[in-house]
């Protein structure tokens, strides 16, 4: 009889419960937990492994202020594919919400660097209205006054005024 009630309790104890949990789209406290647990790298490798980085960078460009909230834990273990990614949709949240986007940027970390962030680094074709995107862009972060930010908005601005179309 042992035995049998053994059984079920091994079963809750085996990796392969906590598989089902693991699976899926990442959440951003899911995230969150990931980096303080594993570290940065590991926890954003993971992301790239499982292929789910997408849905984080799909949160970061929508401007979601749970996704936004990450940048500044990722940034450390940003390397050249995901630096790319996370400028790219830093970008794309720009024109949405520039008071949550403008103190994320920092120009110590080359991916979130606002002189790399404020000149569309659009990887593909992410926007395909350019113009309308830096006209839309420019129109945000004039609105933005804080005082905190003025020296960020004014790096973007100036970014967006010399950048160049990526080919």
């Amino acid at each position: 009889m042992l035995p049998c009630l053994a059984l079920p309790a091994l079963l809750l104890l085996s990796p392969a419960r906590a598989a089902p949990a693991a699976q899926g789209a990442p959440t951003p406290a899911g995230v969150a937990a990931a980096i303080q647990a594993d570290g940065v790298a590991q926890a954003l490798g993971a992301l790239d492994d499982a292929d789910t980085f997408d849905t984080v960078t799909d949160g970061i460009a929508a401007a979601d202020p749970a996704w936004l909230a990450l940048v500044p834990a990722m940034g450390p273990g940003l390397d050249s594919d995901s630096g790319p990614a996370v400028a790219a949709a830093l970008a794309l949240a720009l024109p949405q919400k520039p008071r949550l986007v403008l103190p994320l940027l920092d120009e110590a970390t080359p991916a979130l660097d606002p002189a790399r962030v404020c000149a569309h680094p659009f990887m593909h074709d992410e926007v395909p209205d350019l113009k309308g995107y830096v006209r839309r862009t420019r129109a945000a972060l004039r609105r933005v006054r804080d005082e905190g930010l003025r020296a960020v908005r004014d790096r973007c601005l100036a970014a967006l005024g010399t950048a160049k179309p990526v080919p």
